[in-house]
């Protein structure tokens, strides 16, 4: 890219951030290793009540504050759990946030539902409950809102309007490991939800998701699910011979739809291990988030996140808006503006990335869909203003492979000490890119 001369040593860019500072994710150590070394000693690789699973669905309980917790072989696959459990299916309509990763509209498609997407907060990216109520309607199922980057939605709010129109309220928290609302872990707050483990996460442990609840109901009817639909018991687990859980004890038979969803033991092993060091890491992490944004707050029209009062956020992602107009940019367009930003931000050694760029109904399977309800179609070809502003106006410091959470203090400082070097230069670095 052309950058300013200010910004160049030799013909090349000036490296603000030294790369090989970033310490790469997930962080494996010796107890991850063990762990796993333990499962393949034992020999015992996967089955319905596997005693590394057990040990791990009992351990994600107490830390999420949630009675049952059951793991699948995705995030994706735990968010079909929480639906069919909620008794969402062919026929029904969920509302889901314009801006997610399409995972959360795909879980709502493999249920037999279609989702309705519904515009965000144009700060903390979150399903916004007004946006919710204009797009209920008779077929309207269930709400599942997504406590994006790790911030938790305002689920007072959303409570009270599914409480009004006897809707499932299900949280996806794949990206909000240890998130609080009002104090209590998110996950199981309301009818159930699901979290990832896929390695990016703050508890990445490969690929998995975990389903959790608060209801033994709702977690019958999701263990059948991930169990081919078979007419399996939780309370069987004291019958099963945990040296050989691929042995059953008696037939089943399949009453429902379902599919292979469960989680292996290595997965299982693996994310126990990495459970114990969580909560150290999402403290940290907090304080890093905390630590960061007191120095970026101070730049003219640079705007780190904002957490409300009354919750914490895991800071899966550090989304960091800025407002042209008070940047002395407002020449430009927000997205020449973020596209400029991120190359040079990438150009001098920094982690960064967009991560989504539009809302959700750009991808095909909604843009291009026929033969629905006029209403469906009116809603995937419908603009979601707020969701696209804050995609344009905005970035993310640090990506999937260096994330935040794996960072020490000393880089977020250095991070914010080679922020401070760079925004001075955006005039430059803007008019080098787009001559003008």
């Amino acid at each position: 890219m052309n950058l300013p001369a200010s910004l160049e040593e030799n013909g090349q860019p000036k490296k603000l951030i030294d790369p090989a500072r970033h310490t790469l994710w997930p962080i494996l150590d010796d107890d991850c290793k063990r762990a796993v070394q333990r499962v393949l000693e034992r020999g015992v690789l996967s089955g319905n009540f596997g005693p590394e699973a057990l040990a791990f669905q009992e351990s994600f309980s107490q830390f999420v504050g949630a009675k049952y917790a059951l793991l699948s072989h995705s995030g994706t696959s735990a968010l079909v759990m929480a639906l069919g459990a909620a008794g969402v299916g062919p026929g029904d309509e969920v509302i889901v946030p314009a801006y997610t990763f399409v995972a959360t509209p795909q879980a709502v498609l493999a249920t037999g539902a279609r989702p309705i997407f519904a515009d965000v907060d144009p700060i903390s990216g979150n399903i916004s409950p007004a946006e919710v109520e204009r797009w209920i309607n008779k077929s309207t199922k269930a709400v599942l809102v997504v406590h994006v980057h790790g911030c938790p939605v305002d689920l007072t709010a959303l409570g009270e309007l599914c409480r009004k129109h006897k809707l499932a309220l299900l949280e996806d928290a794949a990206q909000a490991h240890g998130a609080k609302y009002q104090d209590r872990p998110v996950g199981a707050l309301f009818d159930g939800g699901a979290f990832s483990l896929q390695s990016s996460k703050n508890l990445g442990a490969g690929e998995g998701g975990v389903y959790v609840t608060n209801d033994l109901a709702h977690a019958e009817l999701a263990n059948q699910i991930r169990n081919f639909g078979h007419d399996l018991s939780l309370g069987e687990a004291k019958n099963n011979d945990l040296r050989r859980p691929l042995d059953g004890w008696r037939g089943l038979n399949s009453g429902r739809i379902g599919s292979m969803y469960r989680g292996n033991e290595m997965m299982a092993a693996l994310a126990s291990a990495l459970l114990k060091k969580l909560p150290e890491r999402t403290r940290l992490c907090q304080e890093n988030a905390a630590r960061l944004s007191r120095r970026l707050e101070k730049l003219d029209g640079i705007l780190p996140p904002v957490i409300p009062s009354d919750r914490t956020s895991a800071f899966h992602k550090f989304r960091v808006r800025f407002d042209a107009e008070a940047a002395g940019l407002g020449a430009y367009r927000p997205v020449e503006v973020r596209d400029a930003l991120l190359s040079a931000l990438k150009a001098t050694g920094f982690e960064a990335t967009l991560w989504e760029r539009e809302p959700q109904t750009h991808h095909r399977i909604f843009s291009e869909a026929t033969g629905l309800p006029e209403h469906v179609l009116a809603n995937y070809r419908s603009s979601f203003p707020r969701t696209q502003a804050l995609l344009d106006s905005s970035f993310l410091l640090f990506t999937q492979s260096c994330p935040l959470i794996a960072q020490n203090p000393e880089t977020v400082d250095a991070y914010a000490d080679a922020f401070e070097k760079l925004w001075t230069e955006r005039k430059a670095i803007l008019k080098a890119s787009l001559g003008r």
